[in-house]
């Protein structure tokens, strides 16, 4: 039965698509229910948000899950025969009858009882629906929601996706996580999107005090978010549709206004930066023997660094406080010095350590200035730290990392965070934000699910940010292609997970058990701007779209001349690596 009230959940244009049935091999259950498409209903697809009207008005959400076709055929050989013998162009006799039938998870309906569905008229869902569906309705009438994308229903109405502000940021939920196929313009890009719109309904709108801290591990694509987008502006489809999203989700299409690019030092690159962007806008940080003597055992494994090694490293940093030694060119002189000095055969230990242990330890820390160039300050060099003092709300602070090795791109990533930390602690009370948003692409290279040797400091730190950050303001935003090689408790700890196009193989991992076989199907098949939503508030997964991002990928963007972009940078780096794998463990001249 219609009514005034029911009605505006119901897609009455479209007009009835099937009706719902239980049989004893599909029952309703409280949880899920079957209908039936009718010839005429062309646009039913998976994903589709669908409305049931039962006889007494009570309306039930769901979102199709599952599809089949049913035919009165036996057998295959049944078909065969009725096509003369094997020939598909005749034509059987009589018809043969055919349905599709829908499997729809329940979301909620709109007398909150807990029954099955009865027999029931199927409608597309309204965009009021969809919202009153999800829930969106509560949030969105206090000023909460952030928009993450639109949902297209099979109807072609794009409602507006939005998330509780709350369980994105804090305090009651919070982080993102965006896995997917790499190559496919769809990890960085949402997360381009969602930064976007936080700040256009957050910062803006409701005076939120958020920044932004990203690291770049990889390539070029974090490295543009001053750039707009000219894709966005072009005749296309994409960017045609990409353009009314953002009209729909009241968002300004325009580039980051307040960004700042920092990358390690460079001694023989005239623009001093480590980057593959030359244009003037990457500031350089290094940094002195007191700014990072907490952090140098990162920088080894455990067959160069162990804890005989440590014992040493102890008792020179003590040394270092006493003499007030802060950079590295006194370091070494002075322990060449001290070398000299148990030259002599008589001297068998260096203020207890074993002879051989003190040299090693020497000898590793000699190993810093060819294999980490760029972080520590040497020949004069003065230090740079990164100004993370100075963030302040609407900033982006990008940090690129791409050109150093990956305990180099570790050490930074561990102290940066650190810092954030005490710059949130030390400012809590009249604070300068409500948030920092700490982006990392690559997460599963900082908080892998099963780490080989070494020491975890990082994803200690990471599990502990996902589990504590919300209350301390403190958001993390991770990207990688493959969510089964995250540590398991930040992922679980995202209040809202997104996945692109994912491979098969990813698939069959036991993280993703709770979808159907028919939507792990189309996860490996959705088309760039698609993404499949897991997240706390909404009791079921939703695919939706979202627009070409206001900034160029870095992949895209194409230098002015004067930028003067060379790969001799990327070589380096390259070189770097390579010296350091081959020559881990052993011993070095001094």
């Amino acid at each position: 039965m219609i009514t005034e009230e029911n009605a505006k959940y119901l897609n009455l244009l479209d007009g009835v698509l099937g009706r719902s049935v239980s049989t004893p091999q599909y029952p309703n259950t409280t949880s899920e229910f079957y209908f039936w498409i009718s010839k005429e209903a062309k646009n039913v697809e998976l994903g589709n948000l669908v409305a049931a009207l039962s006889p007494d008005g009570n309306v039930t959400f769901g979102t199709i899950v599952s599809m089949h076709a049913v035919m009165d055929m036996e057998s295959f050989h049944t078909d065969y025969i009725s096509h003369d013998f094997g020939s598909p162009e005749v034509q059987p006799p009589t018809d043969i009858n055919e349905v599709i039938v829908c499997k729809v998870e329940i979301i909620i309906n709109t007398s909150n009882k807990v029954r099955p569905v009865e027999r029931s008229d199927v409608y597309f869902s309204t965009s009021v629906g969809i919202e009153f569906a999800l829930g969106m309705d509560q949030y969105m009438g206090e000023d909460k929601g952030i928009p993450v994308g639109v949902f297209e229903n099979g109807d072609g109405e794009m409602t507006p996706l939005q998330i509780d502000e709350s369980f994105l940021l804090g305090p009651e939920g919070a982080h993102l996580n965006v896995s997917g196929i790499s190559g496919l313009a769809t990890k960085t890009s949402v997360i381009e999107f969602c930064i976007k719109s936080i700040f256009e309904y957050c910062s803006e709108q409701r005076g939120r005090k958020i920044a932004i801290v990203v690291f770049n591990v990889k390539g070029k694509d974090l490295l543009y978010f001053d750039k707009p987008n000219p894709f966005l502006w072009e005749d296309t489809q994409l960017a045609i549709k990409s353009r009314q999203m953002y009209d729909q989700m009241h968002i300004d299409p325009e580039p980051f206004h307040d960004v700042r690019i920092f990358a390690p030092f460079d001694r023989r690159n005239p623009a001093r930066v480590k980057s593959i962007r030359k244009d003037g806008k990457v500031e350089p940080f290094v940094w002195d023997i007191a700014e990072i003597q907490d952090d140098i055992e990162q920088l080894f494994d455990k067959s160069s660094w162990d804890d005989s090694i440590e014992a040493v490293w102890v008792d020179i940093q003590a040394v270092l406080e006493k003499q007030d030694i802060t950079d590295y060119d006194s370091l070494m002189q002075w322990l060449s010095e001290e070398r000299r000095a148990t030259y002599d055969p008589r001297h068998t230990n260096w203020h207890g350590h074993p002879k051989h242990i003190f040299y090693k330890c020497v000898k590793n820390l000699s190993s810093l200035k060819g294999f980490y160039d760029g972080l520590v300050a040497v020949d004069g060099v003065k230090p740079i730290d990164i100004p993370l003092g100075e963030i302040k709300n609407g900033s982006i602070f990008v940090i690129d990392l791409q050109q150093l090795n990956e305990r180099g791109q570790r050490m930074v990533f561990n102290k940066t965070l650190k810092k954030l930390q005490s710059l949130l602690e030390e400012k809590r009370e009249g604070s300068e934000f409500d948030n920092i948003i700490v982006f990392v692409d690559e997460l599963n290279k900082f908080a892998p699910r099963v780490r080989e040797g070494g020491k975890e400091h990082i994803r200690a730190d990471l599990i502990d940010i996902a589990s504590r950050g919300r209350s301390l303001g403190l958001t993390l935003f991770g990207v990688e292609q493959f969510a089964s090689e995250v540590d398991k408790q930040i992922v679980d700890n995202s209040a809202t997970i997104m996945y692109g196009r994912t491979g098969y193989a990813e698939l069959k991992d036991e993280i993703y058990g709770w979808l159907s076989p028919e939507l792990k199907a189309r996860l490996g098949t959705v088309p760039r701007g698609t993404i499949l939503m897991k997240h706390a508030k909404f009791t079921q997964a939703l695919f939706f779209k979202f627009p070409l991002p206001a900034c160029i990928p870095g992949d895209l963007y194409i230098p002015a001349a004067d930028e003067d972009i060379t790969r001799f940078a990327e070589e380096d780096a390259l070189s770097a690596q390579t010296a350091f794998s081959q020559s881990e463990g052993r011993e070095f001249d001094f």
